[in-house]
């Protein structure tokens, strides 16, 4: 993406915002408890159910990675993360899941293919919200100029 780094990593750690640019998932702060996150998930947008769970912030590298983790130790642990690495005036996003315990065993095939799809919509709604040319984006900086 020919994004600057700062912008990105920007929207990536507003989880606040999630819901403004990912088709599926939001996450809602604990206030006191900068770690631990409400997680969100609706696998059909705002046409389906939600499935809520407790999340936690495993990574936060400043401008080049966030993670973070749900479920339950043992029987199925998520782990989501975004990778940025700097190239010329933009950035290259690696977005990544990963499953352990015994359900991602069990349920591999299964798990696999949600992993894909989940992967693939978010990536593409990233790579959207950074494409819309004509509403400049709350996460940019001002330019200072007046009209």
């Amino acid at each position: 993406m020919e994004i600057p780094i700062g912008r990105v990593w920007r929207l990536l750690v507003d989880i606040e915002r999630y819901a403004d640019w990912h088709p599926t998932l939001r996450f809602t702060d604990r206030p006191g408890d900068e770690e631990r996150v409400n997680y969100i998930y609706s696998p059909r947008g705002t046409r389906g159910p939600e499935l809520a769970a407790e999340g936690r912030i495993t990574g936060l590298d400043w401008l080049k990675s966030f993670s973070w983790q749900t479920g339950i130790p043992g029987i199925l642990v998520i782990e989501e993360s975004h990778r940025l690495e700097k190239l010329g005036q933009g950035v290259e996003v690696t977005h990544r899941l990963v499953c352990r315990g015994f359900f991602s065993w069990l349920g591999y095939p299964f798990l696999l293919r949600a992993c894909r799809v989940f992967l693939t919509r978010s990536n593409n709604a990233l790579e959207q919200h950074f494409r819309r040319s004509t509403v400049r984006s709350r996460y940019a900086r001002p330019s200072g100029r007046r009209a």
